[in-house]
């Protein structure tokens, strides 16, 4: 299979799809423009959940540093719009170089409002599809395992294996301790005659 570079497939970009509800949101790579309202669908996450992300989202420094030094070689952010408003956002994290280039990371938030609609399950399918594309060969997500029940029972569902539980290895703002688990989806790359 002939591998497409990453700026080709961010080409086929915005796309259309249809949640489970029935309503229609797009997709498409964040741009330097979105600070705002990348900025308000944050603020619309009870604060506990925002705890588990890597970085402070409150601070709208950050946010605007972010998407004025997006890096397409490193991270693909796609986010989803419902009538001008972002109302989730997918992350693939991955190196340029070495020997973990062929490994993504996946990151994945949704607007409480819109959960439970298939959002998060399309914009994974996505990043699928994206990775497969320009020749990723692994894709790591790590949950937290009593938080993000319904995550993992649906990324096993779509091939994720658990291949690692880190006991106590998260804290929640209470300083209560969290198992992170790792989950891994081996891609296929080449398609043989079946």
């Amino acid at each position: 299979m002939r591998q497409r570079t990453l700026a080709n497939v961010l080409n086929d970009y915005p796309k259309e799809l249809i949640l489970k509800d029935g309503t229609g949101v797009t997709l498409r790579p964040l741009a330097d423009g979105d600070q705002d309202a990348l900025f308000k669908m944050f603020h619309r996450f009870p604060k506990d959940e925002l705890w588990f992300l890597n970085h402070d989202v409150n601070d709208p420094d950050l946010i605007d540093g972010w998407i004025r030094n997006l890096n397409s070689k490193r991270v693909v952010s796609i986010v989803a719009l419902l009538e001008g408003r972002i109302i989730a956002n997918a992350v693939l994290m991955m190196k340029d170089y070495g020997a973990k280039k062929h490994i993504g990371k996946i990151r994945i938030v949704v607007d409480p409002a819109m959960r439970e609609k298939r959002l998060g399950t399309w914009m994974l399918l996505d990043l699928i599809s994206l990775a497969v594309v320009i020749g990723l060969k692994i894709l790591v997500m790590r949950l937290i395992e009593d938080r993000d029940i319904a995550v993992i029972e649906g990324v096993k569902k779509l091939d994720f294996v658990e291949r690692a539980i880190f006991k106590d290895h998260v804290l929640d703002m209470a300083e209560n301790p969290h198992n992170l688990v790792i989950l891994t989806k081996r891609l296929q790359t080449r398609w043989d005659n079946f």
